[in-house]
């Protein structure tokens, strides 16, 4: 029972951050096209389209995780972009074959897939931006920070462990890696 109301939650927030896409895209069909199609029909055919283009875009993002991670590639934010502008008119393309009362203009479909383009572009630029935000320090970090400046890094954790004996030595040496990594391609980037 908790799970179905887990899934009525979640499509309710997925409705409600999907509604302002759902308006434009109405706006477009209506303003667009010279005949007028039935709400009803309208309003199924784009939910139908949100919900396989979420689904495939959701793909997207792990296999460009998958690349990013595991691969150690650097995918440009373009390339997920243009994935999403590829994925979008695929899945407008199939929902329109299900749809067939509904028949767009090449140049409505076009905006619609715009607008999902850029939608997406937004979305990618927000998660880039939370990327590159450095993480908030604690006190352990900072002493880190300030240890590494004038120590080793052998030295330094030695010096935390001394400092912080109920801190196991693994996480100790997690921070202080870490702490050192950023440290490294923030002066290489300087």
């Amino acid at each position: 029972m908790k799970v179905v109301t887990g899934l009525g939650w979640g499509a309710l927030i997925l409705a409600l951050a999907l509604t302002p896409l759902l308006a434009v895209d109405l706006i477009f069909i209506y303003l667009l096209e010279d005949t007028s199609f039935p709400i009803l029909s309208t309003l199924s055919m784009l939910g139908c389209f949100y919900l396989l283009s979420t689904t495939l875009s959701f793909f997207v993002d792990g296999l460009m995780g998958v690349l990013r991670s595991f691969f150690r590639v650097n995918v440009p934010r373009l390339l997920d972009t243009i994935l999403h502008g590829i994925v979008s008119g695929i899945s407008l393309y199939v929902v329109l074959s299900f749809f067939p009362s509904i028949d767009l203009s090449s140049f409505t479909a076009m905006a619609i897939i715009f607008v999902h383009v850029f939608g997406a572009s937004f979305w990618l630029n927000r998660e880039d931006l939370k990327e590159r935000t450095p993480l908030e320090l604690d006190s352990i970090d900072q002493q880190i920070v300030h240890l590494l400046r004038t120590e080793t890094i052998v030295s330094c954790v030695e010096r935390i462990q001394s400092d912080y004996p109920e801190l196991p030595k693994r996480d100790v040496l997690k921070r202080v890696r870490r702490i050192s990594q950023s440290n490294q391609v923030a002066t290489s980037e300087s």
